[in-house]
């Protein structure tokens, strides 16, 4: 049979079907780059979802960019990416990665090591705000969209910390991050998804790397929430991955021992959209 979606066979693709998903991805050589954004994927797990959800050459959107995780994935993937990022000053962190680095055999390195004939970077990057920029693209331009969309929700009476130190989010009320509170969040990312469903190829795939959040003293699933707001825009919620790095070890935090159960949240949830 035909493989129409990608170019794995059939152990790596009953692989993927784990709902499970757990790597050990250390960081690579653009990490002293890319951290300053404090929510950083591993390119090597962007490269994985990408190689599930295409093939060799398609074209990809991410339109929460950050400082190009996806792109660099795409790059070793031998995909093309665009990104969209609100934020210039992580649109600068990656043209400064797409100028000195290269993939080879790989893996992301220096353009020196790499040679003069090493393939530049085929993924470019557009600073601005994706709701606007995506209204101008035609229908079914692309065969994927991966993201990782801002969802912290900025400081304000709503009680909520932020659990980092980092600064990711633009002081722009346009930034997804900067959302009052999660039902304002939700209705931006409902706008969204009606541009995400108009741009995506028939039969493909939306992927959004969404976390849990502990909020007001309570549970909030918000994987689960926004997979049932992109519902309303069409899409087919397909299946969840929950997924974690290993090579974080992420510190467990006392919250509330001897008192009450809170959790550490140390998952992601990549949920998996269709359009059908």
């Amino acid at each position: 049979m035909e493989n129409r979606l990608n170019e794995l066979n059939g152990s790596q693709w009953l692989y993927w079907t784990n709902s499970i998903y757990e790597t050990f991805f250390p960081p690579d050589r653009t990490h002293f780059l890319r951290k300053k954004h404090g929510a950083i994927k591993p390119p090597q797990l962007m490269a994985e979802i990408i190689s599930f959800f295409t093939k060799s050459g398609e074209l990809i959107l991410d339109p929460f960019a950050g400082v190009g995780g996806t792109l660099l994935g795409a790059e070793l993937a031998g995909r093309r990416a665009l990104g969209i990022e609100l934020n210039p000053e992580w649109v600068e962190i990656y043209q400064k990665i797409a100028a000195g680095y290269r993939e080879f055999k790989g893996e992301l390195i220096p353009a020196v090591e790499a040679g003069e004939n090493a393939r530049r970077f085929a993924s470019k990057m557009i600073c601005g705000d994706c709701l606007a920029i995506l209204k101008g693209f035609a229908p079914q331009t692309f065969a994927a969209i991966i993201t990782d969309p801002p969802y912290g929700c900025k400081h304000g009476s709503t009680g909520f910390k932020r659990e980092t130190n980092f600064n990711m989010n633009s002081e722009d009320e346009r930034d997804f991050g900067n959302c009052e509170d999660y039902d304002a969040f939700l209705v931006k990312i409902e706008a969204f998804g009606r541009e995400a469903y108009r741009l995506l190829m028939p039969d493909r795939y939306l992927v959004l790397l969404v976390g849990d959040r502990y909020y007001h003293g309570e549970y909030l699933p918000l994987g689960y929430l926004v997979a049932e707001t992109l519902r309303k825009t069409g899409f087919k919620w397909k299946g969840t991955r929950i997924w974690w790095n290993k090579a974080t070890q992420r510190r467990l935090k006392p919250y509330a021992i001897n008192t009450c159960f809170i959790p550490n949240i140390t998952h992601q949830n990549i949920l998996i959209m269709r359009k059908e």
